[in-house]
Formats: C-alpha cells, structure tokens, sequence
C-alpha cells in the first residue's frame, strides 16, 4: 500500500512531496532525489487526533506527514499494534461515542468520590501521624477562640466536675490511647453544641450543658464526641474535601482551587458535615459509654432531643435574622432516626 505525504529531512524546513510505501515490515520513502528506507519497528507513528494528519518520525530525525487514515492503520499493525489508538479514534470521530466517554467518565469520577475517596481517606486518616493532627486542632481551636468562642462562664467548680467527668468517659472507652482534652467554651453563634477537633480535644459550649438535666448526659455526649476522635471523622472529612478540590484543580488546571482549600481548612474541621455512616460510629461509641457504666440509652436519646429543641428555637432565630452559621447538627441524621436507632426499634 502506498500513500502521498510530506517528507522533513530534520535538518531544514523545506518539504519534499513524496510517496510513502508499506513494503513487508519496512516502509520507503521515495521522491525526487530521495529514495529511503527503514524499518516500521524504528519509526514512531503519532496518534490519531480528529482530522489532523499523521506523522512518522523516522530514526535519523527526518518526519513525514500523511493524511491517509488507512496507511496508518496499517503501519500502526505492521509495528504489532494500533488496536487501542484505532479504538480511540473512532470514539473521536463519532459524537455519539463522545457523549457516552463524557458520561463514562463522569460516572467513574462520581463512583470514586463517592465510594472511592471515603475508604482513600479512611486509610489516609489513620496514617497521618498524632503530631500532625495534635497541632492541627490546636491551630483550629485558636481560629475558633477568635472567631466564634468567648471563655466559658461556668464557676470552677463546675469547670472541675466536667473534667473529672471527661476523664471518666476517656478511661472507660479509650483509656490513654491519645492526649484527649476538654475544652469548654461559650458561643452565642453556635448555642448549644459540641465539636471534637483532631488531636483529641473536644469542645463543649456553655449553652449544651445548660439544657443538659443530667451529667449521664452530658457524658453521653463527651462519648460521642470521644467517637467522633476515635475513628478520626474530621481528619476523613478534610481530607475526602481537600481530595475533591485538589482533583477538580487538576482536572481543570486551577492552581488557585488548591490554594483556596488549603486556606479553608480550619473551616473544613469546624463545618464537618459528618456522613451518616459516621454519626452512627460515634453514636455507637456513645452507646458503648453508656452499657459499660450500666445506663441505657435513654440519656442520649434525652439530650439528644434536647439538642434537637434547641437547634429548631436557633433556626427560627436565625431566620429572622440570627446568625445564620451552620449549625453542627444541622447535618446529623434525623434526630428521630437516631434516637429510634440507639433504642433498637
């Protein structure tokens, strides 16, 4: 078979019409005052691209372009391949294929982030060494002092009963596995609520112990929280959210996505909206409390309500012009199922 194209001798630029021929496994060359040869194995053929000639770069730095789909076909299968190059040629030339690629591809980008990215993170969460995640709650912790806190009005002696309380909880469920800390805090923005920050420290607001009736309950919550540390939920959800963002930077070339979720990090921690899957985890560590100082679950099923009451009376403050910060529990399952969920029904 043979073809007409354009031979570069690589040393200038001017162009010589000649005709390509496909002789066995070696491919000539000839035109007016040139006549070459070589084998197909030595010469590198480009990919097709849409409508856009073919090249063959030839061993000693010459190149011949060609329009000739056919010939490089099949001096593509005179070097032993083509078949996955022919493949994606012709998803490229035909617009319904186009559209089944987009949709594939979607789809497996969808899939990963969906299925995918939580068990990367999971097993990334739990590499990340306790320094690391030490200073990076500390870090949190003192954006959220100047941002959304304002100290704890508690009397110290209260102060004292709720770190003795917290010491409890850790020694009954994790005992000296990480330097877990209490930290307690007032915040009119948030009400009632509690966080658990990487590291192992947990924040309990002023607001959350006053509808608290009982310290059981109070407990019940550390222990959730103390679940929320022990299976390394916010590590997961910053990391599941700088994955996402450093993907659609890649995929798209915007460095300044990168650069701006590395900036929200601190925001990422304290806005964690934990998947159900996770608040089930950390309800479980609740549960698991509670069994082993002899309670049920009603405790947490009470403050849970409670919270629930709260955050309702908070929303409708913010809707006529509250603070309108997303609430923590704002993204926990339905209180009710929860609730029916810890009580087994």
């Amino acid at each position: 078979m043979h073809t007409d194209g354009d031979y570069f001798d690589g040393r200038s630029s001017v162009r010589h019409r000649v005709t390509l021929t496909l002789d066995g496994n070696d491919l000539r060359i000839e035109g007016e005052q040139i006549a070459l040869s070589s084998p197909l194995a030595e010469i590198r053929i480009s990919a097709p691209l849409g409508e856009v000639k073919s090249s063959l770069y030839l061993p000693d730095g010459g190149k011949c372009d060609f329009a000739d789909r056919d010939f490089a076909r099949l001096a593509e299968r005179g070097k032993g391949r083509g078949g996955f190059f022919r493949g994606v040629h012709r998803w490229e030339n035909s617009l319904r294929l186009a559209f089944v690629a987009l949709a594939l591809t979607v789809a497996l980008v969808l899939g990963f982030i969906k299925f995918g990215l939580p068990l990367f993170a999971e097993q990334a969460a739990y590499a990340i060494p306790p320094a690391t995640e030490t200073a990076l709650g500390a870090e949190t912790l003192q954006i959220l002092d100047k941002a959304l806190f304002s100290p704890s009005g508690l009397d110290t002696d209260r102060r004292s009963e709720l770190q003795h309380l917290f010491a409890g909880v850790v020694a009954t469920l994790d005992g000296a596995e990480r330097p877990y800390r209490l930290e307690l805090r007032s915040s009119a923005r948030l009400g009632a609520n509690a966080l658990a920050l990487p590291g192992g420290t947990v924040i309990l607001t002023d607001e959350l112990i006053a509808i608290a009736e009982t310290d059981e309950e109070i407990a019940a919550v550390l222990a959730h929280e103390v679940g929320h540390v022990r299976h390394r939920h916010a590590m997961r959800q910053v990391i599941q959210s700088s994955a996402v963002g450093l993907m659609i930077a890649t995929l798209t070339g915007d460095v300044f996505s990168a650069a701006s979720m590395a900036a929200a990090l601190p925001t990422l921690l304290v806005d964690a909206d934990f998947s159900r899957d996770m608040e089930r985890q950390a309800d479980d560590v609740a549960v698991e409390y509670l069994t082993r100082k002899g309670e049920t679950p009603d405790h947490f099923a009470a403050i849970l309500t409670r919270i629930e009451e709260a955050h309702a009376e908070r929303s409708g403050q913010a809707e006529s012009g509250g603070s309108g910060i997303t609430d923590y529990f704002s993204s926990h399952p339905p209180t009710e199922e929860r609730i029916a969920r810890l009580r087994g029904d």
